[in-house]
C-alpha cells in the first residue's frame, strides 16, 4: 500500500470543514448570547463560512486532482 499523505490531509480537511459548518453561529441567535454586539457575531459567522470554504475547497481540489493524475498515469 502506497503512503499518500496529501490524500490524508485532504480527508482531514473535509472532516474539519464539516465540523466548522456544524459549529456555525447564526448572527441572529448569537446577539442574545454572551457576545456583546451583533457586529462581533456577524464577524464570527463570516469567519466560520470562510473557514468552511477554505478547508472544503482544499479537500475537494486535492482529491480531484489526485484522482485525475492517477487516471492519467494508467
Amino acid at each position: 500500500m502506497k503512503n499518500n499523505t496529501l490524500a490524508m490531509f485532504a480527508t482531514i480537511s473535509l472532516a474539519v470543514s464539516v465540523a466548522i459548518l456544524i459549529s456555525y453561529i447564526d448572527p441572529a441567535v448569537c446577539a442574545g448570547s454572551g457576545i456583546q454586539t451583533l457586529e462581533a457575531c456577524t464577524q464570527l459567522a463570516n469567519e466560520h463560512i470562510w473557514g468552511f470554504v477554505g478547508f472544503f475547497s482544499f479537500g475537494v481540489i486535492t482529491l480531484v486532482v489526485g484522482t485525475i493524475r492517477n487516471r492519467i498515469k494508467r
